[in-house]
């Protein structure tokens, strides 16, 4: 019977791999994800990400239907493209992150109003800067 491996025990196998291994793994996961590419350039430092993070919350705001993302977790895709904002804010765009939160969130309120729901409220905080500052 084999069992999965916890987050500790992963951790512990990756932290004892060679850098290029680890790098050919990420590349393979960013192939395949987009977010994951953009999260990567952005933490790589380049603009380019920006770019990226723009159309990918766009798409996804444009996209949303918020009775499908009703009782569902944080998991959700829209909560995964803001997490892009957070991101890009962490890396240094912190005001290319509130620009594209605040067209995210016109784009938001012409399609959903003022539905007071969890993302238009983290778009807001973005957008404005309202976030905790510690």
């Amino acid at each position: 019977m084999t069992t999965p491996l916890d987050d500790a025990a992963l951790t512990a196998f990756l932290e004892g791999q060679e850098p290029t291994w680890l790098a050919e793994q990420l590349m393979l996961v960013a192939d395949e994800d987009p977010i994951t590419r953009i999260r990567l350039v952005a933490a790589a430092g380049s603009e380019s990400a920006v770019d990226g993070a723009r159309t990918a919350v766009l798409t996804g705001v444009a996209d949303h239907v918020p009775q499908e993302a009703a009782g569902s977790s944080d998991d959700d895709a829209l909560h995964r493209v803001l997490d892009l904002l957070d991101d890009l804010t962490d890396y240094g765009f912190e005001d290319e992150a509130a620009d594209i939160a605040d067209e995210a969130r016109e784009i938001y309120l012409s399609h959903h109003g003022e539905d007071g729901g969890e993302h238009l409220a983290r778009l807001h905080v973005i957008a404005d800067g309202d976030g905790d500052e510690g």
